[in-house]
């Protein structure tokens, strides 16, 4: 039976990049999104106006099953606890257990992507709890006995690099939101404890930080967060770090640590199509590992 793996967010950007690598190598994958047909996706722009997104739930599915393998499309709201239990239940009646869970979904408003803290309603600062901590950590509730039981799993949380590095600014000048980063820094502690508690049941879990990509929202984001168009990635590069901490045996000694997606794929040339020019990932190791720094120079 074919390993079954479930993407979050898979209708765009970073997700559906991470389904169809996973599609390529062989797993059955579940994913979920908010869009369901190609027209209907939209986003708010800096004022709070619903501006059109490109992607939905049947062109992903499109991608895995020209693969030759199985598509499980659930539409979900993050912001939406009852619609994470459904989607939930939808997978466990069809599949039981997943092999993989990727946290990969995020929620940023468009008109508080640049608020500051004074500026951010406590309403937002909840939703962005729900949709970017509370909502991940609901799958990985359900799923992990699955995984735990099989002595076999992995589950990988993007993050971001905000949760360890200083403010480059105010929002909309070098920084990033406050909210987001908050609720963020909260799912990117998941994967050490999941590790620390199971890493002995044969689970793994990692926290990804994809760094700046170029998706459909990366693409109007850049410039509202003040980040030149040249440090930002192809959807590729997350993707194939993903698709390395989840099959390739290796990653096991490095369970419940945080991973940068760029410095990772740069070292390891699983993209050598791309070259990066941001100079953080010229001098950072991809873990806080000092073996693997180490090693790493080989690659550089």
């Amino acid at each position: 039976m074919a390993k079954r793996a479930l993407v979050t967010g898979g209708t765009r950007g970073i997700g559906k990049e991470i389904v169809r690598e996973f599609a390529r190598a062989g797993f059955d994958v579940a994913f979920t999104g908010r869009t369901l047909r190609e027209g209907e996706g939209r986003e708010e722009d800096d004022a709070g106006n619903p501006t059109p997104l490109p992607g939905s739930l049947e062109t992903t599915r499109a991608i895995v099953e020209a693969e030759g393998r199985e598509a499980l499309a659930i539409q979900l709201d993050l912001l939406v606890p009852s619609s994470v239990d459904a989607a939930i239940e939808t997978i466990e009646q069809r599949w039981g257990r997943i092999d993989v869970l990727v946290n990969n979904a995020m929620y940023e408003q468009g008109r508080y992507t640049n608020a500051w803290i004074r500026d951010t309603p406590m309403a937002e600062w909840a939703a962005k709890i729900q949709a970017n901590f509370l909502a991940p950590l609901a799958f990985v509730k359900a799923f992990l006995p699955g995984m735990i039981a099989a002595r076999s799993g992995c589950i990988l949380n993007l993050s971001t690099r905000h949760n360890y590095t200083k403010q480059a600014g105010p929002p909309g000048a070098g920084g990033a939101g406050v909210s987001y980063n908050c609720s963020k820094a909260a799912l990117g502690k998941l994967a050490d404890g999941i590790a620390a508690e199971h890493g002995r049941d044969g689970v793994l879990a990692f926290d990804l930080d994809p760094g700046p990509v170029w998706t459909e929202r990366g693409e109007r984001q850049h410039e509202r967060i003040g980040y030149p168009r040249e440090i930002f990635c192809p959807t590729p590069v997350p993707a194939k770090a993903a698709l390395w901490l989840a099959t390739d045996p290796e990653a096991a000694r490095y369970n419940g640590q945080h991973f940068m997606a760029q410095e990772f794929v740069r070292q390891r040339g699983l993209f050598p199509d791309w070259e990066t020019s941001l100079p953080m990932n010229r001098r950072w190791s991809p873990t806080a590992i000092l073996d693997w720094r180490e090693r790493s120079k080989k690659h550089d």
